[in-house]
């Protein structure tokens, strides 16, 4: 009879483990640690500094004015042979400038500065909507391929936290035959360790570590026609 009573009973207590209020503090802390430690030296991760032996420093166009001083400083002392801004078309500000392209004003800018224009090489390309940065290694490459075959390795400058993103992108289109060393410099608006105290700095390292993943994760090269303007 017990038997048949508890077949209909509709709640039933069963013991069961749980965490105690200890317990959930551990927790909380074996997921904060790591977090916080993630995100301390999230900058550095965006933002590499890795070199290659070469004679062959490419600039990417959209920088700052004030890092094309540190290009030229990082063409001098690294003893290069060529520089090679690299571009894509101006998306804003384009009908009232005589220049079109980000790589060709990187490089009129270099020269304001004293850089010596037979040292110079601007690489174009053509408008584009999508993997701006990746198309721009692909012109770069099919440059080398014309001009300098013999090059086994590039040095690539860029701002801060877009770095590595460049990098990997760089070196997919580059491909396993040219190695891509990446030139990240620190970005005069925020620092490496105190990035989240300024809305600029928390919006473009947080948007760099999306892209960033993205690209790790999902990117798959490609390769297509592309034109491009070399002056």
């Amino acid at each position: 009879m017990e038997k048949n009573r508890k077949s209909f009973l509709v709640i039933s207590r069963k013991e069961r483990w749980g965490l105690t209020t200890w317990g959930w503090m551990a927790l909380l802390l074996l997921l904060i640690i790591p977090t916080l430690f993630f995100f301390r030296n999230l900058y550095s991760i965006l933002a590499p500094v890795e070199r290659e032996k070469t004679d062959i420093l490419a600039l990417e166009g959209f920088v700052s004015d004030y890092v094309l001083v540190d290009a030229i400083r990082e063409f001098r002392t690294g003893h290069y042979s060529m520089l090679v801004t690299t571009g894509t078309p101006i998306e804003a500000g384009g009908l009232l400038s005589a220049y079109k392209n980000t790589a060709k004003v990187a490089a009129e800018s270099l020269k304001k500065l004293g850089m010596d224009s037979t040292r110079l090489v601007v690489v174009e390309t053509d408008e584009i909507m999508n993997d701006r940065t990746y198309n721009s290694g692909l012109a770069f490459r099919y440059w080398l391929r014309a001009h300098r075959p013999d090059i086994r390795a590039v040095n690539l400058m860029t701002m801060s936290v877009h770095g590595a993103r460049s990098k990997i992108l760089f070196q997919s289109a580059m491909g396993d035959s040219i190695k891509v060393g990446i030139i990240s410099l620190p970005n005069m608006f925020y620092g490496p360790y105190d990035w989240w105290h300024s809305s600029k700095g928390f919006r473009e390292v947080i948007n760099e570590m999306i892209g960033y993943y993205y690209v790790k994760l999902f990117f798959r090269p490609y390769e297509k026609e592309l034109k491009s303007k070399i002056k």
